[in-house]
Parts: structure tokens; sequence; C-alpha cells
């Protein structure tokens, strides 16, 4: 009987841990899913993208992120700086149309795993889908940084 009792007492625990650890790695990544968020929407589409911050650039990418884009067989590289410095040129030669930094987004996916994260973001102008970024991020003592982007244009010059 005795035997009976612990026997049960161990299966009920084995069926049950894993669902208590599954739900609270569950709220983790809905916590580290929303603080991606919030941290996009202000600093790389409200900050970046809409009023080409580059102070804010410098805040939210890692200093060795790099904008990635396929040339036939070439994988070309955009490194941080120079994309900073070409938006400082783009603000400074007056190039920009204050519209067309009127961008509005989604976020299509958020997907955490640990320190890592990838999210997929539209971004539309007067509802026209303009863009998809492929965005990756790691967290680096507790902050979470851009470390790489993908870009794709649905039109010609998007930006």
């Amino acid at each position: 009987m005795m035997i009976k009792k612990i026997f049960l007492l161990a299966a009920f625990v084995m069926i049950i841990l894993p669902s208590i650890a599954s739900q609270e790695n569950e709220k983790v990544n809905n916590m580290e899913e929303q603080q991606i968020k919030e941290l996009l929407e202000e600093k790389y589409i409200n900050a970046v993208a809409n009023k080409l911050d580059t102070d804010k650039m410098l805040e939210l990418f890692h200093p060795d992120f790099a904008i990635f884009s396929a040339d036939g067989e070439e994988l070309k590289r955009f490194p941080l700086l120079e994309w900073k410095k070409a938006v400082d040129d783009y603000k400074k030669d007056n190039k920009g149309n204050p519209g067309l930094r009127t961008l509005t987004y989604d976020f299509a996916s958020i997907d955490v795993t640990g320190n890592a994260a990838a999210v997929k973001v539209l971004l539309f102008r007067n509802k026209e889908l303009i863009a998809t970024d492929y965005i990756s991020l790691l967290k680096f003592n507790g902050v979470w940084k851009i470390v790489a982007k993908v870009p794709y244009a649905h039109v010609d010059k998007p930006f």
C-alpha cells in the first residue's frame, strides 16, 4: 500500500513539474517579447526609422551590427557606422521628404530563446507594405541589442 502511494506521488510530481516549468518559461518569454517589442517601437521604429535619430542607433545596435543583403552570389555587409554616416549625410543634404518618414509597422513575429531573439517587422507607408525587416537580437549583460538586419524592399527605394 505504501509503495502504491509513493508511486502515485512520484507520478503526480513527474506530470506536474514539467507543466509548472513550462508555464514559468512561457512567462519569461512573454516578458522578453514585450521588452523587445517596446525597445523596437521606441528606438528602432520611432527614433531611427521615422525621426532618423542616429544617436539612438548607437544605443540600440551592437557596435558590430550590420545590414546584410544579397548581390548576386555575393553577401553585402553594411556596418553600423557606415549606415549612421549615410543617415547623417541624408539628413544634412536635406534629401529626406518628411512624408516618407511616417512609417507604421506590424510585428509579424517575435521569437525568443534564452538570450537570442528574431523579429520580423513589416513596415508600411500610407497602409502600403514597403519593407520587411528580419532583425536578430542578442542579450548582453541584461540588455537587448540588435546584431543584424536583413531587409526586403517591396517597392523601389522604400526609403
